[in-house]
């Protein structure tokens, strides 16, 4: 009986590594501005969601040529993000990875990540 209680706790502690392993855990993301506007906020929600969650920069200016580290909160299994510039304007750039650290806003939908 005692066995069957350890080979349970050790097939419940593989079963939630395996889990958290599919979605990509709270961490840092740098955002690269490499477009022409400076950018005033930047939303981050689960793709699919129907509304955006927090402004990831928090009411700071991220101006062109710069870029700014923050830490994520939640967990994404992919995520978006719509960036709004200084002045007006908004693009939405869709389907990152959990896993993304880095991405580089290129202006007029475009960007790159890794």
């Amino acid at each position: 009986m005692f066995g069957k209680k350890i080979l349970l706790a050790v097939m419940a502690g593989f079963l939630f590594f395996t889990l958290s392993l599919s979605t990509a855990q709270a961490g840092s993301l740098t955002i690269v501005n490499q477009s022409a506007s400076n950018i005033n906020a930047i939303y981050i929600s689960d793709s699919g969601a129907s509304d955006w969650e927090e402004n990831i920069i928090g009411g700071s200016t991220l101006p062109s040529g710069n870029e700014i580290t923050v830490q994520i909160q939640g967990r994404y299994n992919k995520f978006d993000l719509r960036v709004e510039a200084v002045g007006g304007g908004e693009e939405d750039y869709y389907e990152f990875p959990g896993s993304t650290t880095r991405i580089a806003i290129k202006g007029g939908g475009q960007s790159e990540y890794r």
